[in-house]
């Protein structure tokens, strides 16, 4: 049985705020030529236990309270780059929920296939809300999925976002009138995104931001936006779909790896970009490699508790030449990423404004390597359940990737590598022979492919 929650107006009151500027450029990217809307952000939970949906209901609903990013949308009426921010009050989560419980069981994986799907959709960003949520019940547990729009949500903002929505269950479970309006109102404001945005604009104005732009103009040229991977792709684009190649590793080889770089300490991060260029340099024989990895950005005070789309997209270029080895191209692309730290505050939107305009509405012809490395984030404590974390599946919304999304997720034991890719552009075995030589860098040992 599947039951969608109400459909609430759009509240009166509101206040036009500044947007960031890449911002600006997902906004011109969902109105250019391919009309191109990127997967919102997705995580979820799982929950053991006497689940009380209205609680969960109330901890969301205070969470894009406190928030300016989370009551944003961008309509067509805003000007001069600013978007629209709502009045927290009468603003609620939308949530549907799903109980397989009531459904036969030769239909349930279908149910469930098709309820992560509808998650897991593009947001329009002109119409409110830029977020959804979905509660299934099983016989013995439950899972609150959510989904955000990345242009109002990035990466780092989820564990800022569960901590906050932990907080708010544990104040609202002690309520007497569980889910109440009155004791879901909005509390403290918990961060403001414009604050971002605007020291944002005050910086581009300054001298750091051209010795930043000098930087990256030789950085991309003749190599950006969109480093080409070279890896051979479909002669037709069909509509295809999405798929995940995934290995688990053992988290001590990876460490030990590290702990072995005889030039000094180098990062997870820049040990699976080295993976990842010279990967590309064995399979393509490509004597210059490159990736786009994400910068959280999180220069003020407020940004480490802040949730907004602060993320940046930053361009990796590594020489790979044929005769050097892994630890010669680990070496350089350390030194790389290093030299970048001082100039990723720089918007890669306004790069790529001026350095290559002809790309700004559109997505690239040939597709390219984005890296992520990042934790799992730690669940919150929810009074009375056994709480874990989980991604909900993302394949259908690889279907329509214009690049190869490359994530390692670390953890004490294992860590877990993942490509997800359109089917459309690559085959299993072009994406599985660059994979298992990322996981042979990273590990000299076989991993554990699934």
């Amino acid at each position: 049985m599947t039951v969608a929650s109400p459909t609430h107006p759009i509240p009166m009151g509101s206040r036009q705020i500044p947007m960031s500027h890449n911002q600006l450029g997902r906004i011109a990217l969902a109105s250019g030529s391919d009309q191109w809307r990127k997967p919102p952000v997705s995580f979820g939970l799982r929950l053991k236990g006497p689940v009380r949906p209205q609680l969960l209901h109330g901890a969301l609903t205070r969470v894009v309270q406190q928030h300016t990013a989370l009551r944003t949308y961008f309509p067509a009426s805003c000007v001069d780059g600013s978007a629209e921010c709502l009045n927290p009050h009468q603003l609620e989560w939308p949530t549907e929920t799903i109980d397989l419980r009531q459904i036969p069981q030769a239909q349930r994986a279908h149910v469930e296939e098709a309820a992560f799907h509808r998650l897991q959709e593009p947001f329009a960003p002109d119409r409110y809300p830029l977020f959804r949520a979905l509660l299934m019940r099983y016989e013995q547990e439950c899972s609150l999925s959510v989904a955000i729009d990345h242009l109002v949500f990035d990466g780092a903002s989820v564990g800022v976002f569960l901590d906050e929505f932990g907080a708010a269950y544990r104040q609202l479970s002690e309520a007497p009138h569980e889910g109440s309006r009155e004791r879901s109102g909005p509390g403290e404001q918990g961060s403001d995104f414009s604050e971002f945005s605007t020291y944002e604009r005050d910086w581009l104005v300054g001298a750091e931001a051209q010795a930043a732009f000098t930087h990256w103009k030789k950085i991309w040229d003749g190599f950006g936006p969109f480093p080409t991977t070279r890896l051979p792709i479909r002669t037709e684009r069909s509509p295809g779909g999405g798929a995940e190649w995934k290995a688990v590793l053992p988290a001590r080889n990876v460490l030990e790896r590290q702990r072995s770089f005889p030039h000094g300490y180098i990062s997870l991060t820049a040990l699976a970009a080295s993976a990842v260029v010279t990967a590309l340099r064995d399979v393509t024989g490509q004597d210059e490699s490159g990736l786009l990895h994400p910068s959280s950005r999180r220069f003020l005070d407020s940004g480490e508790r802040m949730i907004g789309y602060l993320n940046n997209r930053v361009l990796l270029r590594v020489p790979t030449p044929a005769q050097d080895g892994f630890l010669d191209i680990a070496d350089r692309t350390r030194s790389a990423m290093l030299e970048s730290l001082e100039h990723d505050m720089m918007p890669f939107e306004v790069l790529l404004d001026r350095l290559a305009p002809q790309a700004r509405d559109r997505r690239p012809d040939q597709p390219y390597v984005h890296l992520n490395v990042e934790a799992a984030p730690a669940p919150p404590e929810l009074p009375g359940l056994d709480v874990s974390h989980f991604w909900p599946p993302e394949t259908a919304a690889y279907g329509d990737l214009p690049w190869i999304s490359v994530d390692l997720e670390p953890g004490d034991e294992l860590m877990v590598l993942r490509a997800g890719y359109s089917t459309g552009r690559y085959t299993q075995d072009t994406v599985s022979n660059l994979m298992n030589k990322v996981r042979g860098y990273l590990t000299e040992a076989d991993g554990n492919p699934t």
